[in-house]
C-alpha cells in the first residue's frame, strides 16, 4: 500500500504517475510492451483494419449526403422510351421491359442516363441524344463533323475510282492494299475531326440473349444511375426476332480517354457483364456511326476501335494509350487507328 500511496501523491504533487508506480505493469510487463510500440506498423495496420458497423454507416450516409446535394440531370427527360428523374429505377424497368416492350417510331430504343452528368450550360448545342445515341457534350458540333467526315469518305471513293480507272488490269485486293495508306490517312482525319469538335462519345456494345435480356439490363440500367459506369445506356426493345441477340450501348463520354474507357469494361467485368474468356465485345464511336460506317461498310473501315480482350490484357497506362493510334514499324512518323482482328 505504502508505494501505491506515494504513488498516487506523485500524481496529486506533480500531475503524472512516477515512473515507480506499478500501474504500468512489472519490468517484463513494461519490456514486451515498449518493444511492441516500437515495431508497431501504423500504416499497415489501418491497410488491414475491418471497419466497424457505425464506421460502415457513416460513410454510406456521407457518400448519400453527397449524391443529394448534385443537382441531378437527364438528357432523355420528358421522352417516354427514358427513364425519367421522378421515377425510381425499379419503377422504370417495370414500365419499359425490354423483353415484351415493342419496338416502334416511339421506342426505337430504351435509355437510361447518367443523372450525376454535368448539365450543359448552352442552350443552343446539337442534341444528338434525340437521334439514337450518347448524350453530347455541350461543345459537340455533329452538324459540322458529320459534313466533313462524309466529305473525307467521298474523297476515299474517289481514290479508289481513280485507281482503278489508271489501273484496269488490277484486281480488287491490289486496289485495296493501294488504296490502304490513303485509308489509314483519311480514317485519322476523321477520328481527329470528331476530337477537334468534341463529337467524342462511344460504346460498348454488349449482346445477350431474349432470355436473359431483362436480367443484365437490371444491372447495367442500375449501375449506370448509381454512376458506376458510363455517361448513358440504351438496350434494343423487342423486334418480333426472338432468336436475334438484343445489342446494349454502354457509353462514355471520350473515346480517346483510355483510362475511362478502360474503367468501364472493367466494372462491366465485375458486374459479370464481360468474362475475358469469353468471345470479346467491342467499342465503336458514335463518329463511326453518324457516318454509317458499319461492319460492312464499303471503305473497308474497321467498323469497331477496341476489343475487351486487348483491354483487359493490358497491364499499364502506356498499352492502354496506344490502342487508339498505333505508330507503323516502317514509318514511325504515320500513324493511324489500332484495328483488332
Amino acid at each position: 500500500m505504502a508505494v501505491k500511496i506515494g504513488a498516487m501523491r506523485s500524481v496529486e504533487e506533480n500531475g503524472y504517475l512516477s515512473d515507480e508506480s506499478d500501474f504500468y505493469g512489472d519490468e517484463v510487463a513494461k519490456h514486451e510492451l515498449e518493444e511492441k510500440a516500437s515495431t508497431f506498423d501504423v500504416a499497415e495496420w489501418w491497410k488491414c483494419k475491418i471497419p466497424t458497423l457505425m464506421e460502415i454507416a457513416e460513410k454510406n450516409m456521407k457518400t448519400d449526403i453527397v449524391k443529394e446535394s448534385v443537382k441531378l440531370y437527364n438528357p432523355y427527360e420528358g421522352r417516354g422510351e427514358a427513364r425519367q428523374l421522378s421515377e425510381t429505377v425499379d419503377d422504370f424497368l417495370a414500365r419499359l421491359p425490354p423483353a415484351t416492350t415493342p419496338f416502334s417510331s416511339t421506342i426505337p430504343w430504351i435509355f437510361i442516363a447518367n443523372p450525376y452528368r454535368k448539365a450543359p450550360q448552352r442552350k443552343d448545342h446539337d442534341d444528338y441524344s434525340r437521334t439514337g445515341e450518347g448524350p453530347p457534350d455541350e461543345r459537340s458540333e455533329w452538324g459540322a463533323f458529320t459534313v466533313t467526315g462524309n466529305r473525307l469518305l467521298q474523297e476515299l471513293t474517289q481514290i479508289r475510282h481513280t485507281l482503278e480507272k489508271k489501273k484496269p488490269g488490277k484486281t480488287k485486293a491490289a486496289i485495296t492494299r493501294e488504296v490502304n495508306a490513303d485509308k489509314d490517312r483519311i480514317v485519322k482525319e476523321i477520328l481527329d475531326t470528331a476530337k477537334n469538335l468534341h463529337c467524342t462519345t462511344g460504346k460498348w456494345m454488349l449482346f445477350c440473349d431474349e432470355a436473359e435480356v431483362n436480367a443484365v439490363w437490371s444491372v447495367v440500367a442500375r449501375a449506370t444511375a448509381d454512376n458506376d459506369l458510363g455517361i448513358a445506356a440504351k438496350v434494343a426493345p423487342d423486334d418480333g426476332q426472338n432468336r436475334k441477340p438484343r445489342l446494349m450501348c454502354i457509353y462514355t463520354k471520350d473515346f480517346t480517354d483510355m483510362k475511362d474507357v478502360s474503367r468501364v469494361l472493367h466494372k462491366m467485368k465485375d458486374l459479370g457483364l464481360v468474362n475475358n474468356r469469353e468471345k470479346p465485345i467491342y467499342y465503336k464511336c458514335d463518329a463511326y456511326t453518324y457516318l454509317e460506317l458499319t461492319s460492312a461498310n464499303p471503305y473497308n473501315i474497321k467498323a469497331s476501335l477496341y476489343s475487351s480482350k486487348d483491354i483487359l490484357q493490358a497491364k499499364t497506362e502506356k498499352q492502354l494509350d496506344s490502342f487508339f493510334y498505333k505508330k507503323k514499324k516502317k514509318d514511325e512518323g504515320d500513324w493511324r487507328p489500332l484495328e483488332w482482328e
